[in-house]
């Protein structure tokens, strides 16, 4: 069975939290992680244009990664009255605080919003991602076929792994854990060990990990028992790694 652990919302503005999340892997011997990089996040500053970052990006590690763009700026922008699906109205209201950047997106404006991305990221890293992850797992119709064009070979949601080219996705739940109130980081840390054994039986699980996670301490403590856990039991690798040749 599998693994594949992930740090989000990598951005100067969390570096302290991001060293941090580093320390922990190195700890618990991560050997494989995914990247998320935010090219400007929340509109605070591009990524490029901080040296310390970039310097960061690009220095060795004791773990290998694989690095994906993760939205423009991670904030959902777009006025309220923009027209959405009921689906999408219920999903862009609950499942995020306003870090839904792509889901009421045109395809002009997620276009563009990749190609600046992409631009960001190889001044950051000399390369390019190996896909593209939505912030908040949040994203409509059109984003696939933007994708596609632009040379992104995966992406994601909450339950799934997706090959862009192909269009075959595996199933693979994600643990996660929430900060943003007293209920939901008390709820994440109860939550993550219950969905841990309730996913026992899945083929490939999912730990992501934030970088405001490590600003609370309970939290950390959750994070380090799950994933060593699952480390014991589970094969780490990246998306790229797994065979989409048999999925639906």
């Amino acid at each position: 069975m599998k693994l594949l652990v992930s740090l989000h919302d990598v951005t100067p503005f969390h570096l302290p939290r991001l060293q941090k999340a580093e320390a922990l892997c190195v700890a618990l011997g991560v050997d494989k992680i995914s990247f998320l990089l935010i090219p400007d996040y929340h509109s605070l500053g591009r990524s490029d244009l901080s040296p310390d970052f970039v310097a960061w990006c690009r220095r060795d590690r004791a773990f290998d990664v694989e690095w994906f763009l993760h939205g423009y700026t991670h904030a959902d922008e777009a006025p309220a009255s923009v027209a959405l699906t009921p689906r999408d109205r219920f999903r862009r209201r609950f499942l995020t605080g306003s870090e839904g950047e792509f889901l009421p997106l045109e395809a002009i404006d997620q276009q563009r919003r990749i190609q600046d991305g992409l631009a960001v990221f190889r001044q950051c890293l000399r390369s390019d991602p190996t896909g593209f992850v939505a912030p908040a797992w949040l994203f409509n119709r059109h984003l696939f076929s933007i994708l596609r064009d632009s040379s992104l070979h995966y992406t994601e949601d909450h339950s799934r792994l997706f090959s862009v080219a192909t269009g075959k996705s595996l199933r693979s739940p994600v643990i996660t854990w929430a900060t943003r109130s007293w209920l939901r980081k008390h709820g994440s840390a109860i939550a993550a060990p219950l969905l841990t054994r309730h996913w026992h039986n899945e083929d490939i699980l999912r730990v992501a990990m934030h970088p405001f996670d490590f600003d609370h301490p309970e939290t950390v403590d959750s994070i380090r028992e799950n994933l060593a856990r699952l480390m014991s039991k589970r094969e780490m690798l990246f998306t790229s790694e797994l065979d989409f040749g048999n999925a639906l």
